[in-house]
């Protein structure tokens, strides 16, 4: 029988499937069916940073500072301490049931005063941080170098108060994602995470107004993050985990093949349930004593470009989509 043990951010997991950041990870049952299912980790859903700041003006409101200084005081830290309590509380009942690794999640946007609290993951027993963070570069007055530099001030921040591993969550908007995936590296991330699934406007033509894009991935998005995870892994000292587009044991084995430490499901759990967790436990499995390999690390990363004889292959897209005929 295989082993299917293997570690990413320096953690011991039994399998390589982590239960994603979502609706499914935000309560202590959930989490608990997805580790009966045999997820390996579970990433809790995230705390965004926005349910902090709009909680706190919506209780401010028009208070004068001058005139109310400590009740400001009191109603800021309020404010904060209301849904991190409530999610400090929802990691530490995480920790006391579950036997698995556990991922608390930020999604940020900013390098705030959020970001003192870090440690407080750690003191109450996260196993690890991951940032999901995203900063839509649609200001037309501001450059990449600014954004870039953003998320890493954010993730420096947050180094500087918690000693546990923290992967960065990132998406795809970036124009030297090798150079900036290095850099975060550089400045303290463990692993990295590809890719973020973000909100994405449609238009009902119908009703002349827009609407959102379908939230669930489909099998056909795998391919952004696998080419990536291939080009990266070996090429910077951190893990990679997959995101986006994994719906079942085939996409799994081939971003373990493309040298992913673990993958991170979602969208193929929302639609079919965490018992979806074990078919491709199973698929894996399956697929692994038929190729004879008796653990992960008899083939991870045995197709990434750092491991190839014809690297060209992984860069060359355009070159190649032309000698295959489809251009």
């Amino acid at each position: 029988m295989a082993d299917l043990s293997t570690s990413y951010l320096g953690l011991n997991l039994k399998n390589p499937i982590i239960a994603a950041s979502s609706s499914l990870t935000g309560n202590l049952d959930n989490v608990k069916k997805c580790e009966d299912a045999g997820a390996g980790a579970v990433v809790l859903k995230s705390l965004f940073e926005e349910q902090i700041t709009s909680d706190k003006n919506r209780m401010i409101g028009d208070m004068n500072f001058d005139a109310h200084t400590d009740a400001y005081d009191f109603f800021n830290a309020v404010g904060t301490d209301y849904y991190l309590d409530e999610y400090l509380g929802l990691v530490e009942d995480a920790k006391k049931s579950l036997s698995v690794p556990v991922i608390a999640s930020v999604n940020c946007i900013s390098p705030g005063q959020w970001t003192d609290y870090a440690e407080r993951f750690e003191n109450i027993g996260a196993d690890a941080l991951e940032l999901n963070m995203f900063i839509l570069p649609s200001n037309i007055s501001t450059s990449g170098d600014t954004i870039e530099d953003t998320y890493l001030k954010i993730l420096k921040n947050v180094k500087k108060n918690t000693n546990i591993p923290v992967s960065i969550k990132i998406g795809y908007h970036f124009s030297g994602m090798g150079n900036f995936i290095n850099r975060a590296v550089k400045n303290g991330a463990n692993g990295v995470v590809l890719f973020n699934r973000f909100y994405k406007i449609d238009i009902d033509i119908d009703k002349i107004e827009l609407k959102s894009s379908p939230i669930i991935s489909e099998p056909s998005e795998i391919h952004l993050a696998l080419q990536w995870i291939a080009l990266m892994a070996g090429e910077v000292p951190a893990d990679f985990s997959a995101a986006t587009g994994v719906h079942d044991a085939e996409g799994v084995i081939k971003h373990l093949l493309a040298g992913a430490s673990s993958v991170q499901l979602c969208s193929t759990l929302l639609k079919n349930g965490v018992g979806r967790i074990t078919d491709i436990l199973r698929g894996l499995e399956e697929w692994m004593d038929k190729k004879e390999y008796g653990k992960i690390s008899d083939f991870n990363g045995i197709l990434s470009q750092e491991n190839s004889s014809h690297p060209e292959a992984y860069e060359r897209s355009q070159f190649i989509k032309s000698v295959v005929g489809l251009s």
